[in-house]
């Protein structure tokens, strides 16, 4: 039936039994498909072939049509599928970059936290970035170096929260302490950061944390004592 259709189509186009728009329908069709415009022109050529004679050239026809929205189907489907595994391998390359910055980046947080954290015996600084924006030049390990290099020992100790200004050249002014610290270890805050590394930024706050030194003799070198010791002391 729809091959008998096809042909009235046909049939009325040529003897132009068709309005204008089934005409401009038939023809746009034409265009889509090479097919259906051969057998047009095979008809108006035959000048009224029968349905018996486009028989064959009608299945052709037919076929050419099943034949190209089976691969338009196979094209679609295909390009579906190679999109969805483009999506998922994104994903998968995402989720391990992800895994892979969270992991090493948090491994180095700690690194870091362990480096300035308050070593045995030394003296160590935490910038407290509440109190402003200001930080050494030459980085916070350099300038904890510095600290522990030109601190003169003592007795005392504990920690010191300072704040400061930086002026044009880089170095801290107007340093004031929080609560009431030992005044020598204040004093040797503000001789070590007036004398020390130049600084960037406006303003600071800062705690450094000061050993308990304690002098068994004092003719003879600084002891050391630890915060904890295993096993017995000598006497």
């Amino acid at each position: 039936m729809e091959n008998n259709y096809q042909l009235s189509r046909i049939h009325n186009y040529i003897h132009g039994l068709m309005s204008k728009e089934e005409m401009f329908q038939l023809e746009r069709e034409a265009l889509d498909d090479p097919f259906l415009q051969d057998a047009i022109d095979g008809y108006r050529l035959q000048n009224g072939v029968d349905a018996r004679q486009l028989s064959l050239l009608q299945q052709r026809l037919s076929r050419r049509v099943e034949d190209t929205v089976a691969t338009r189907h196979a094209q679609y489907f295909t390009w579906q599928r190679l999109a969805i595994g483009a999506t998922a391998a994104v994903l998968f390359v995402t989720l391990l970059a992800l895994l892979y910055f969270k992991h090493f980046n948090g491994k180095a947080e700690r690194t870091t936290d362990v480096e300035l954290s308050e070593p045995e015996n030394s003296v160590s600084v935490e910038p407290l970035l509440d109190g402003g924006d200001a930080t050494p030049r030459e980085g916070w390990k350099t300038f904890e170096q510095y600290l522990n290099i030109q601190f003169v020992s003592s007795d005392a100790g504990g920690d010191v929260i300072v704040n400061f200004t930086i002026d044009k050249n880089g170095v801290p002014t107007q340093i004031s302490a929080e609560g009431q610290p030992d005044q020598f270890l204040f004093d040797e805050v503000v001789r070590l950061l007036q004398t020390g590394p130049k600084w960037q930024g406006t303003k600071g706050r800062l705690k450094i944390s000061f050993p308990v030194r304690e002098a068994k003799d004092r003719t003879q070198a600084t002891v050391i004592r630890p915060t904890h010791c295993f096993g017995m002391e000598k006497k």
